[in-house]
Formats: C-alpha cells, sequence, structure tokens
C-alpha cells in the first residue's frame, strides 16, 4: 500500500464512509501514511493526540505533527495550529498568531474544497461557522457542511445536526436535527452518539437513550459516561453498582464532577464497599478544580477526624461558600460563631448566615433568626426573627417548628388574657 491508500484506509476507519469504526486500525493507518511521507496523515494524528482519541491526550505530540505536516505543505495541519493558538490548547492562547495561521492557509483549503476533499470542505464550513479570518456567516458554514456531508465526512454531519438543532423551531429542522445527528452516529461519531441520547433522555425515551448514551461512553467521551452515572443516578436508584460505574469510567478521564459523585458513592456505600481513604482521594481530584459539592464534602470528612485539621477545612469551606453552596456558607458561619479553630468574628458569621439564609437554608434561617433577636451583632429585630424562625418551620426543622408553635400560643395567650 502506498501513502495515500493507508491516509484513505485511515479516513474509513474513522470518520469517512465508516461501516465499521476502529480508532487503532485508523491510527496505524495514519501512521504508516506519515512514514511515507503523507503530509496530511499528520492532520490526523495530531488530532488523536489533541483529543485523547483512542491514545492519551498529549499536546506536545499534537503540535509536533501539526508542525511536521505544516512543514510538508499540509494547510490542515496549518489550520490545526491555529486552533491551538486559538483556543490555548497546549500552547499558550494567541489571537494574533491563530489569525495568521488562519489566514495564510485559508487559499489552500479553499483549493482542496473546490477539488472535492470533504475534509478541507469541513473545515471551510469551520471557518464559516466560527467566523475565523472570514466573516462569520452560518448560511454559509451550512452549505460547506452539506457539501461535506454529502461526501460522507460524519464530523460535517454532526455539526449540520448541531445547527439545525439550535435554529430548530418546526417539525422540518426537528427531523433534520434526527437526520444528520443519525448520519454521523452510524459511523459511531461520538458526539452525534452523545446528542441523541439527550434528546431521547429529554422524551423519557430511556432504554434508546442508555444505547445512544453507552455507545458513545465506551468510545471514551466522558461527558457521556458522566450523563450515564446521573441517569442511573436520578432514573435507577436500585442499580447503584451501574451508576458508579459509570461515573467510575468519566472520573478516570479527569471528568469533575463525575470524580466527586465516585467519592460521595465511596463515602456512602452506594454501589460499592465504604471507603473514606478513596472517598477523600476522589473529593480531592475534584475540590483542586473547585468543585464546590467535593471541597464542602471533604470538609466535613476532616472535620469528623482527630486532630482536626481547622486550618484546611476553613479553607475548604471558605472556597465553597464563595461558590454559594448553603451547607458550606452555614458551617463556616458556625465556626466563626462559635470560633472552632478560626478567630471568633461575629460579623463574618452573620454575613455567611445570610447567605446561606437567602439560599433558604433552614438551620441558617433559624441561627439568623436568633441573632436578630438577641440583637448583640444586629439591630434587635423581633418581628424579622420570628419570619426567618416561621421559614425554618415552614421545612419542617424540628426546633423552628417548636419555638413557633410556643410563639403563636403564647401570643394567643397573652390576646385571651388582654381580652378578658
Amino acid at each position: 500500500m502506498n501513502a495515500q491508500t493507508h491516509y484513505q484506509a485511515g479516513l474509513s476507519n474513522y470518520l469517512l464512509n465508516t461501516k465499521k469504526k476502529n480508532i487503532m486500525v485508523a491510527i496505524e493507518h495514519f501512521s504508516q501514511a506519515v512514514a511515507l511521507g503523507h503530509a496530511d496523515a499528520h492532520y490526523f494524528l495530531g488530532r488523536f493526540y489533541g483529543l485523547g482519541d483512542g491514545i492519551s491526550v498529549d499536546f506536545k505530540k499534537a503540535m509536533e505533527h501539526y508542525e511536521k505536516g505544516e512543514s510538508l505543505g499540509s494547510y490542515k495541519c496549518g489550520y490545526a495550529l491555529g486552533l491551538m493558538y486559538h483556543s490555548g490548547m497546549g500552547v499558550e492562547k494567541d489571537d494574533h498568531v491563530a489569525k495568521d495561521y488562519f489566514h495564510r492557509n485559508f487559499e489552500g483549503l479553499k483549493l482542496e474544497a473546490d477539488a472535492n476533499d470533504p475534509i478541507s470542505i469541513h473545515i471551510l464550513g469551520t471557518y464559516y461557522y466560527y467566523g475565523f479570518y472570514v466573516q462569520r456567516y452560518i448560511f454559509s458554514a451550512i452549505e460547506w457542511f452539506l457539501k461535506s456531508a454529502n461526501l460522507g465526512y460524519s464530523d460535517s454531519q454532526y455539526m449540520l445536526g448541531m445547527i439545525y438543532e439550535t435554529i430548530s423551531h418546526d417539525e422540518k429542522n426537528k427531523d433534520q436535527v434526527i437526520h444528520y445527528y443519525q448520519l454521523a452516529a452510524e459511523q459511531d461519531h461520538p458526539y452525534a452518539e452523545y446528542a441523541l441520547g439527550i434528546l431521547a433522555l429529554e422524551e423519557e425515551r430511556y432504554s434508546q437513550a442508555v444505547f445512544y448514551l453507552e455507545k458513545a461512553a465506551v468510545q471514551q467521551y466522558a461527558l457521556a459516561a458522566f450523563t450515564l452515572g446521573m441517569y442511573y443516578h436520578e432514573h435507577e436508584p436500585k442499580q447503584p453498582m451501574k451508576a458508579f460505574e459509570w461515573f467510575m469510567v468519566a472520573a478516570k478521564q479527569d471528568h469533575t464532577d463525575a470524580a466527586y459523585y465516585v467519592g460521595l458513592y465511596f463515602q456512602n456505600a452506594k454501589g460499592v464497599e465504604q471507603d473514606l481513604d478513596q472517598a477523600v482521594f476522589w473529593y480531592e481530584k475534584a475540590a483542586l478544580k473547585k468543585n464546590r459539592n467535593a471541597l464542602y464534602h471533604l470538609a466535613m470528612i476532616l472535620i469528623k477526624q482527630e486532630p482536626k485539621d481547622y486550618s484546611s477545612i476553613s479553607k475548604l469551606l471558605e472556597e465553597a461558600a464563595k461558590q454559594n453552596h448553603p451547607n458550606a456558607q452555614y458551617n463556616l458561619a458556625v465556626m466563626y460563631h462559635r470560633g472552632d479553630g478560626v478567630e471568633k468574628d461575629i460579623q463574618r458569621a452573620l454575613f455567611w448566615y445570610e447567605k446561606a439564609s437567602e439560599a433558604n437554608l433552614a438551620i441558617a434561617q433559624y441561627n439568623l433568626g436568633m441573632l436578630y433577636f438577641e440583637g448583640s451583632v444586629v439591630p434587635k429585630d423581633e418581628q424579622k426573627a420570628k419570619e426567618l424562625w416561621q421559614k425554618a418551620a415552614d421545612q419542617g426543622l424540628e426546633a423552628a417548628v417548636k419555638l413557633i408553635y410556643s410563639i403563636n400560643n403564647y401570643e394567643k395567650l397573652q390576646k385571651s388574657t388582654w381580652q378578658s
């Protein structure tokens, strides 16, 4: 096989008129094409590394392939370098450098598109869709994507489905959405499979949703795996093991929310034996990416350990509280109110009680009501205190229910005594 034959074989196993997708076979063919000097094959090898498609993400290797391909005359690789600088993926974001790459490769891509190259046709569609170098014009993008889709390029089929879904106002557009997503899904395009899965979820066609989401998830599409985890978490509570397994698949691909749920399942022994060390491990991974739930739960685990690391606990709660986590705000308020592990600061306690109260957290409303009733930190306001206690009581907080009951009985008694 010569370089072009290997290149075409790579395409047919990956994105172009693909009957049975096989990324590993595609990688092998593109690698053989590269070894035989095929410039555009570097574009796809770079893409594999840049997206983590079939292999681990490695932006350095992606850049090396794109630069080598461009040096051999690949306009596709030049465009890919523009994308890296435009997005800041693997390199420092630089719109001027990106614009230069988009500019100098446009005419070459146009010539290839005119010669019916489906990939270059698709790339021109992205120029108009995103406004790279040219004026953004959705209808020109659609024209290019249609040409590429008709040639069997699944990226364009997916893009058309996404565009029609965005502008969908009637059943005709919805039919187009489904049509193009299905064309791409027939070639195992993971984003199209995910989109079909979401559409099925929205229409409560759960078995079909699971079918498409699983097809996307097994292609290492973390968002699809996480969505499957959430499906089982919310709709199939009697199958916690399935939820846990899919959360784990996504978490191992650095999906932040999935890492939080893996920690939660380990902590609460859902679908897996309880393991607080593992819970902490996964919470920490999510907390490093500022996941507010992970920050809060990690703090709650640490607060039960002896000796207590108050410095870490307060920092975790502070970070979660800043992200409007009501329970973190309440617990932080309690720490400042009592001086637990931090310098006592009633004003800061008041601030966080108010934030948690605004989020309708009953226990925070109850404590804040006490501060207004006592009047030592804020001007005494018994009416406001009662309103806060009533809000907490309406949510079933036992202490507030008893307090409101006592107040109402007292007021009735006073009124009765005065009337008599």
